[in-house]
C-alpha cells in the first residue's frame, strides 16, 4: 500500500500580535535612525510633548511613514511542508519504487527544490522520480524540501526489499524453455489469515527496462504458514535482442479471512 509522510514539526507558525515590530538590516537602521532623530529633537526642545502641537505631529507623521515604508512587518520565514508519497514500500528485489512530493507546500513561499537519497548510493532532484533497488535490505529514503528563501525540511520513510507481506515470495528462477521462458518459485504466507485467493505477477522487461509484458499465476486455499509452488510463463525469451532478460517480480492478495 502507498504510503503519505507528512513533517510533523513544519507546520505554519503565526507571528504574535503581542510582539514589538523591529525591521532588520537595512530597513532597521533606517527605522532606528529615525527614532534616534525624533528623540534628539525632543531633548532640544523642538518637539515638546505636552504641548502637542503642529510641529510634533509632523514630526512624529514623518516618523511612522518612515517605519511603514522600512517595512514593520514580521520577517520570520516558515519551513516547508513535506508532503510524500512512496509506492511500494515493500516487495523483491529487483523493486521499482515511484515516488512523489508534488503535494508538498510552502506556507509563506514557493517550494524551490525536491532532493531525494534512497540509500543505496542514488540521489534524484525533482519532485517526482523512479527508482530501482537491485538488491535485498532495509533501506530509508530521505526526502528535503527547499522553499524559495533556502529554509529545508526533511523526512524518511522506510523501505524493505526483499519481503512482501502477507503472500512471501521465498525464491524464484527465471529460465529459457523451448517456448520462452518461464519464472518459477515457492510462496509463503507469512501472515495470520487464510489466503482464500492470491496472485503472483511477473513483469517482463528489454534490455533497457522497458516494460514489456505481465504475466501472473492464481493462487488459492493458503493457510497461514503454507507453503505453495507457482511457475509462470511468457512467449518471450530471456535473451536480447528481442528478449526480455530483465524481470521484477511481486505478489497480491485479493481475498482473505477477515479477522
Amino acid at each position: 500500500m502507498p504510503r503519505n509522510f507528512t513533517h510533523p514539526m513544519a507546520q505554519p507558525t503565526r507571528p504574535d500580535p503581542q510582539k514589538r515590530c523591529r525591521p532588520t538590516g537595512a530597513k532597521g537602521r533606517a527605522a532606528a535612525f529615525s527614532q534616534r532623530y525624533v528623540e534628539k529633537l525632543a531633548i532640544l526642545g523642538i518637539i515638546r510633548p505636552e504641548k502637542g502641537g503642529a510641529m510634533k505631529r509632523g514630526f512624529l507623521g514623518l516618523f511612522f511613514l518612515g517605519m511603514m515604508l522600512a517595512g514593520c512587518t514580521s520577517t520570520q520565514n516558515v519551513p516547508p511542508v513535506p508532503v510524500v508519497r512512496v509506492e511500494p514500500t515493500s516487495g523483491e528485489a529487483p523493486l521499482f519504487v515511484r515516488a512523489s512530493a508534488q503535494d508538498s507546500f510552502d506556507p509563506d513561499g514557493t517550494v524551490a527544490m525536491v532532493r531525494w537519497d534512497f540509500d543505496d548510493g542514488h540521489t534524484y532532484e525533482g519532485l517526482e522520480v523512479t527508482h530501482r533497488y537491485d538488491r535485498e535490505g532495509s533501506f530509508l529514503i530521505t526526502v528535503e524540501v527547499v522553499d524559495n528563501a533556502g529554509l529545508a525540511s526533511r523526512v524518511r520513510i522506510p523501505v524493505e526489499v526483499g519481503v512482501s507481506y502477507p503472500l512471501d515470495v521465498l525464491w524464484w528462477r527465471v529460465e529459457e524453455y523451448y517456448a520462452g521462458t518461464r519464472v518459477y518459485g515457492e510462496v509463503k504466507n507469512i501472515g495470520d489469515r487464510r489466503i482464500n485467493l492470491g496472485r503472483v505477477a511477473v513483469r517482463f522487461y528489454d534490455e533497457n527496462w522497458n516494460f514489456v509484458e505481465e504475466r501472473s499465476k492464481i493462487l488459492g486455499d493458503l493457510y497461514p504458514g503454507m507453503v505453495q509452488i507457482f511457475e509462470v510463463r511468457s512467449a518471450y525469451r530471456p535473451v536480447s535482442p528481442g528478449g526480455t532478460p530483465h524481470h521484477t517480480i511481486y505478489t497480491e492478495v485479493i481475498h482473505a479471512d477477515a479477522l
